[in-house]
């Protein structure tokens, strides 16, 4: 009888550990390109770079030679995430991936490690 009720307690919690991974997961919505689409800056530091994220094609417009002397290769692309947004060279690689923070803040790094912030322009 023991062993059933161990074996009762062990199916209960591998169900509570399962429920609460697809919660966590089903939490994380991935936004579209319409979503995230508009007029943005990349701020490092004092500096900063307008960027528009367009939606047609997904292609990066605005001042991209700014950005990219900060992220050492040109983003062309760029792909919403559910966590955040990949920009993307002419290859389709990803240069940096933006962590959302809130709405309309994502922060990443360059490749030497300092912090980049875009966020939407009103």
């Amino acid at each position: 009888m023991q062993r059933f009720f161990k074996f009762i307690a062990c199916v209960l919690q591998v169900m509570f550990v399962s429920a609460g991974a697809h919660a966590m997961a089903s939490s994380l919505v991935l936004p579209t390109t319409a979503q995230l689409a508009g007029h943005w800056q990349l701020h490092q530091q004092d500096q900063v770079c307008a960027l528009d994220l367009l939606e047609q094609a997904n292609a990066l417009g605005g001042d991209v030679a700014c950005v990219e002397q900060w992220l050492g290769d040109k983003p062309l692309s760029w792909s919403p995430t559910p966590d955040g947004i990949w920009l993307m060279n002419a290859e389709g690689s990803g240069i940096t991936h933006l962590n959302r923070q809130k709405e309309g803040e994502y922060k990443g790094r360059t490749p030497t490690g300092l912090e980049v912030v875009l966020q939407r322009t009103p």
